[in-house]
């Protein structure tokens, strides 16, 4: 009898590898699918990251079994999601390229300053850190309605230009040309761009903070209103709600992108992981940072567990990523992000 159980289990362990491979399968042709057309794919390719991690324990389980042939599932779902991997860890060489740099750019969805005791107090503090790492260009999201002078006085002395509308902001150590502000449409989320003179360069900038996902906001709300969690379908519900604004917003992002003939930056917080549609859509036209230059885990979002990464910094092909980091100092809900950028001449 206990021998028939232990080749139940092994039969059942073996099914359950090939289903978490059909998985890992589904949640890579998700991010290929727009939520538009419904919340499955949206909520696929959410999970992605517990699917991956289902099948690394896999592989160790087989490994340790000495299942060698039984470990090409899981190992088939780890490579067939090669690209999300990437988008999460990478292993470039630590280096200082603050020397071959023309360009250092950061950004930071700021919580509104709200992190601290006092929201001044968090101004200068991301203010010095900015000095500190010698940053060009800060593109800011979620930023407080105080009056323009009580922040950027902080910023001037490193980055004397500035322009802010609503609740996006950037600064600058070189002079900006021009600058236009847009709100997605049945959204309060926008972008800020601005055109640059880098030396004889134009680069434009554009700074993006695209729609929540609203789980947390909801789950307030029925606290406050009902004093009692969400439901499930609410949750779900307020998921497909706001994918289907991403990825609206992120077909016109699209459109911008594509009608730059100079260098271009796009940076923000794009509330979307690389295992999303909106990530793909982007990744598919310019050049992720990170991918090109990071190092480690690139986890954004300190919330939930610190698993996330939501925010990014691209580029397209008239520059070249040198230098990518995700700083440790706690000034918000996210962490700020760092890259330093070489003109393609």
């Amino acid at each position: 009898m206990g021998r028939k159980i232990a080749v139940l289990f092994d039969l059942l362990s073996v099914v359950a590898s090939g289903l978490l491979l059909a998985a890992a399968l589904l949640c890579r042709h998700a991010s290929d699918i727009s939520p538009e057309t419904g919340r499955f794919w949206a909520l696929l390719a959410l999970s992605m990251p517990g699917v991956l991690l289902l099948n690394l324990a896999a592989l160790f389980y087989w490994l340790l079994r000495r299942r060698w042939l039984v470990c090409l599932l899981p190992l088939a779902a780890l490579l067939s999601n090669g690209e999300y991997v990437a988008a999460m860890v990478q292993l470039h060489p630590a280096a200082d390229a603050r020397t071959r740099s023309d360009l250092r750019v950061a950004s930071l969805n700021a919580y509104y300053f709200g992190q601290g005791k006092s929201r001044y107090q968090m101004v200068r503090t991301v203010a010095g850190i900015m000095s500190r790492e010698q940053v060009d260009m800060l593109c800011l999201q979620e930023v407080p309605t105080l009056p323009i002078d009580s922040i950027f006085r902080y910023f001037a002395a490193r980055m004397p230009y500035f322009v802010q509308e609503s609740s996006e902001m950037i600064l600058s150590r070189y002079p900006i040309l021009d600058h236009r502000y847009a709100r997605f449409a049945d959204s309060w989320n926008a972008y800020l761009l601005v055109d640059l003179a880098v030396g004889e360069d134009t680069v434009r900038v554009v700074s993006v903070h695209l729609q929540t996902t609203g789980v947390a906001a909801l789950r307030a709300r029925y606290r406050k209103e009902h004093d009692r969690e969400a439901p499930v379908e609410a949750l779900l519900g307020e998921v497909e709600r706001n994918s289907r604004l991403r990825a609206r917003q992120v077909h016109e992002l699209e459109r911008l992108i594509d009608s730059v003939r100079g260098p271009l930056i796009l940076a923000g917080d794009f509330n979307d992981t690389p295992s999303s549609y909106t990530y793909r859509r982007i990744d598919s036209r310019l050049q992720d940072g990170f991918r090109a230059a990071g190092r480690g885990y690139g986890s954004t979002f300190r919330s939930l567990g610190g698993v996330l990464r939501i925010d990014y910094i691209f580029c397209n092909d008239s520059l070249r990523c040198v230098g990518y980091r995700t700083l440790p100092d706690t000034v918000s809900d996210h962490r700020a992000v760092i890259a330093d950028f070489r003109f393609v001449r």
